[in-house]
């Protein structure tokens, strides 16, 4: 009797106070892929041929969307998404410790899992340690800063400056 009354109140604290799998927002499909809201900034608007909105909830790996949203672009075959996990393994050498990802210097907070970019956009890949933050060094916190720089118009202008020791910054190297 006592194992029932245990496993009840489990089952019912679990139900009702349990972490819901619910998101506010709508399944976002970029030609046919799976890609989270944020990654929306890094498409070119003029780019998209069509939008259509389905207003039905879905189910996608254990996760209630409310509605779909599913873009369609000019030419569906120019775009090769990957996810952040593809691009650390296919861009950096790092294994093990905690990744914080970043695009053009700006910090990827939301939807880690569904954050993808496209590998023609992607124009160079920078590894940051923890070790190198001087504050940092005597930390027991080890991790790695991933910086993706996108071929923006001011990465690619940065991309060819120089950055000179001893003075102001005049570029990056």
């Amino acid at each position: 009797m006592k194992f029932i009354l245990t496993f009840s109140l489990l089952f019912f604290t679990t139900l009702f106070f349990g972490q819901s799998n619910k998101t506010e927002e709508p399944a976002m499909f970029f030609d046919s892929n799976l890609v989270s809201t944020n990654s929306m900034e890094y498409i070119d608007p003029n780019e998209i041929e069509s939008i259509n909105v389905i207003k039905k909830d879905i189910t996608i790996n254990g996760v209630l969307h409310h509605g779909q949203i599913n873009i369609t672009s000019k030419n569906p075959k120019k775009y090769d998404f990957i996810s952040l996990e593809q691009i650390k393994s296919e861009f950096t050498k790092i294994k093990s410790n905690d990744v914080i990802y970043m695009v053009n210097r700006a910090f990827i907070t939301d939807n880690i899992e569904t954050f993808k970019l496209d590998r023609n956009y992607i124009l160079e890949v920078e590894v940051t340690n923890s070790e190198e933050f001087y504050n940092l060094r005597k930390s027991d916190a080890k991790f790695d800063i991933i910086n993706i720089l996108g071929k923006t118009k001011e990465n690619l202008e940065n991309k060819n400056k120089i950055l000179l020791r001893g003075h102001e910054a005049i570029g990056v190297k």
